[in-house]
């Protein structure tokens, strides 16, 4: 099933690439993650009704849908650019419409700097595909290891297509432990870096 077949049966439209042109040097286009992706970190990684994502530039909002549809989670998309906000509320509006009764968790988006996200108690998984500079990405990890010190839990970060700069942050800058290079059928063969690390830590109390 190809991006639009799966976009029409979620009721949505998130296909396509944004560039922004001239801008300010820490925000990245908007590129939608594959499918492909996406289904080869579900078959591959344990994300459950429980679990709380945050989506760090959620664009229009496929990583939201997709998960929420897949697994029940519940997520929430972060997104600074205000068409894309838009167009994700009107993807949401849609995706209620075909979920209809049988929608499970919840999918939310917030309009503001990922930076500035205040991460909740119950956020556990963290999406990342490149949407900012690495000066950005450190201040949402410092983000997410503050809140797990004040409620210790379990705690995933999720790099898709991984830069070089946000692994080597993770590796010397950060508590967490890499637990997984995730390559992507028919994607990785051709491209070595349409891949996920993943990045886990038990309890940042200790």
């Amino acid at each position: 099933m190809n991006e639009h077949d799966m976009d029409r049966l979620l009721g949505i439209r998130t296909a396509g690439v944004q560039d922004w042109g001239v801008r300010s040097i820490h925000d990245n286009r908007y590129e939608a993650t594959p499918y492909e992706a996406l289904d080869a970190l579900l078959d591959n990684c344990p994300i459950g009704r429980r679990d709380g994502i945050v989506d760090y530039g959620s664009g229009k909002g496929r990583v939201a849908f997709y998960l929420n549809h897949r697994t029940g989670a519940s997520v929430t998309g972060i997104e600074m650019d205000g068409s894309l906000y838009l167009q994700s509320l009107g993807n949401r509006d849609a995706y209620m419409i075909k979920k209809k009764t049988r929608l499970k968790g919840s999918v939310s988006f917030l309009n503001c700097r990922a930076e500035d996200y205040r991460v909740k108690g119950l956020d556990t998984v963290f999406f990342y595909f490149n949407p900012f500079s690495v000066s950005l990405f450190a201040k949402t990890i410092s983000r997410i290891l503050q809140s797990a010190e004040e409620r210790p839990r379990p705690v995933s970060v999720l790099l898709y297509y991984p830069t070089l700069d946000y692994l080597s942050f993770m590796e010397h800058h950060t508590p967490f432990v890499h637990a997984l290079d995730l390559p992507i059928p028919g994607l990785s063969e051709n491209n070595p870096n349409e891949r996920f690390s993943i990045w886990k830590i038990a309890d940042c109390s200790t």
